[in-house]
């Protein structure tokens, strides 16, 4: 090991529990603020802690998620501490409980793991240049014309529902639930808000409502709508973890291969502990595909939300394709979220799509589609920009390779999509992942490249150390040469480049957290053509245009720049 390695394998990463600030040349990270702005169309954090409150003893009880030893275990604990248990997690081994502060730190003691069941609410905004491109720059078009369109698999979006009657989706959305409101066990079938709707036309419309102009990237699919919100847009995280639990049990009844997830919350603690992660782990070991939106709250570092912040989920970042399938005038959205992730350091996202100004299906008379009228296009279709929807074109792109070949694995599709990854316009494993997905490349991929998530599975901690060590994460993560094996992967360049921690060049003014970073970053030299897609790691990508602080305001994206007053972010709720 030269020098050079010996000190990069000696690099650490302050890392703070709840604050972080990593001044990023131009980029200033602010202490979470990020997630507190109103961003793209994709599922964002409210405050932590639930409005559905009650006094006992002068104290304000609020909504907890509870893990234990099992959900058994864990309500007996919750009791023992004076607490009100509300429902059973077991996909968790926890409650959904109503505490005061001292009861939650009671059952802290208790060996408990105390998470606060934070509200989730629907936010957007979207662009003025409507782009219907991304079926072409996936490759899905040419994934069409030889004969696969999905056909035969089953994609779930857990969403606010699905609008069923829409002819876009012609009889193909096969079953559902109504976890928003389980007194009308029948309203999976609609979408008040409209949001996933949006993400399902992404996902598998057929476009007969643009006459073919408008399709999903896997227009044969089928469709299962987990709605866990209603027409405010707003539900919980232990109703999200629900719908998990209901994919998991309907996955053979359904033929559920696909759990699509563009949602975010800000993750609570590691993703060892995150009730949210363990529930997405569980849905993966079962062998569902679960795909995530990174966030809307970059360019800052440490944004991505979770589920997204789990290690074995494909995380999706957000593309600007122009609005033509032109590489050279592709660029990273500045809205995408960016890692590492908190607490634990994770490489992510793993890879990006288009997601600014795209076009999907919407029903006419849905609460976004009224509040923004100069987002329509004709009476069914909508533009929207965000990571939610390059999460579901992911979705549909993972549904064309398991027709292909039904007997992938979670891990096989992602090893796949990554292996076959076009080169992402800033060639930064924190900000484009492994690059553009690309679905020919990884169907020529599937079943010949491997990817050996157990290493990850096994680096995740519950008691991560007051520092994370970004080699180490490396080492656990998809950009380590020896987590990947397979004809395909051992005929490819990619085997012999980067088998050490990429070597490290001082950079000043570099901080995270407000402690120096040892004065050290990541170099291009790492990252360049002959390693992963071709781009180095190059101090224009960390400002110009792309990251330039003026264009981020602060406290909400300004409304001005995507099409006026229509796609103010308050005008989404």
């Amino acid at each position: 090991m030269s020098d050079r390695d010996s000190v990069t394998m000696q690099l650490s990463v302050a890392w703070k529990r709840r604050s972080v600030a990593w001044k990023r040349r131009s980029v200033a990270w602010k202490p979470m603020k990020a997630f507190a702005v109103v961003a793209m169309l994709c599922l964002g954090l409210a405050a932590a802690g639930s409005t559905d409150s009650q006094i006992r003893g002068g104290a304000a009880a609020q909504r907890y998620i509870v893990e234990g030893v099992s959900s058994k275990v864990a309500a007996g604990d919750v009791v023992a501490a004076h607490g009100v248990v509300l429902s059973a997690l077991p996909i968790v081994h926890g409650v959904v409980a109503k505490l005061t502060g001292d009861e939650a730190t009671a059952a802290r003691q208790a060996g408990l793991q105390v998470s606060p069941d934070v509200q989730v609410k629907m936010e957007g905004s979207g662009g003025s240049h409507p782009s219907g491109v991304f079926t072409s720059v996936t490759g899905a078009t040419s994934m069409w014309a030889n004969g696969f369109n999905g056909s035969g698999v089953t994609v779930a979006v857990l969403d606010t529902g699905i609008d069923a009657n829409l002819s876009d989706f012609g009889g193909r959305v096969i079953d559902g639930v109504n976890l928003a409101n389980p007194k009308s066990p029948g309203a999976w079938s609609s979408d008040g808000y409209g949001h996933g709707t949006f993400v399902a036309g992404l996902v598998a419309s057929g476009g007969q409502s643009s006459s073919g102009q408008y399709m999903g990237v896997a227009p044969g699919a089928d469709l299962v709508s987990i709605k866990v919100a209603g027409a405010n847009g707003v539900t919980s995280e232990s109703t999200v973890i629900q719908g998990v639990a209901w994919a998991i049990a309907n996955q053979a009844s359904d033929r559920i291969q696909v759990l699509n997830m563009s949602l975010g919350v800000q993750p609570p603690s590691p993703s060892a502990l995150d009730p949210l992660d363990q529930a997405v782990e569980q849905a993966w070991q079962a062998g569902i595909v679960v795909v995530a939106s990174a966030g809307n709250s970059g360019p800052d570092n440490g944004s991505v939300t979770s589920p997204g912040n789990d290690p074995l989920v494909i995380t999706v970042g957000a593309l600007d394709d122009g609005g033509a399938d032109i590489p050279s005038g592709f660029a990273m959205t500045s809205f995408s979220s960016t890692g590492p992730t908190l607490y634990d350091g994770w490489f992510k996202p793993d890879l990006v799509a288009p997601g600014r100004s795209v076009v999907s299906v919407i029903p006419p008379s849905s609460a976004i589609a009224v509040a923004n009228p100069l987002a329509a296009i004709g009476k069914h279709n909508f533009v929207g920009s965000g990571t939610s929807f390059s999460a579901a074109i992911v979705s549909g792109l993972a549904a064309l390779l398991l027709q292909a070949d039904p007997n992938l694995t979670p891990d096989q599709v992602k090893a796949a999509l990554l292996f076959g990854a076009d080169p992402g316009p800033v060639g930064d494993p924190l900000v484009d992942g492994h690059g553009i997905a690309d679905v020919v490349a990884a169907a020529a991929a599937a079943g010949q490249v491997f990817l050996n998530q157990s290493v990850a599975a096994a680096a995740e901690s519950t008691s991560p150390p007051a520092t994370v060590s970004l080699p180490s994460t490396w080492a656990a993560s998809t950009w380590n040469p020896a987590n990947w094996s397979g004809p395909a992967w051992s005929a490819s360049q990619l085997s012999t480049a980067g088998q050490t921690a990429p070597p490290t060049n001082p950079v000043n003014g570099t901080n995270w957290n407000g402690i120096v970073w040892n004065g050290i970053a990541w170099n291009g030299a790492a990252w360049n053509g002959a390693a992963w897609n071709g781009a180095a790691w190059n101090g224009a990508a960390w400002n110009g245009a792309a990251w330039n602080g003026a264009a981020w305001n602060g406290a909400a994206w300004n409304g001005a720049a995507w099409n006026g007053a229509a796609w103010n972010g308050n005008d989404w709720g």
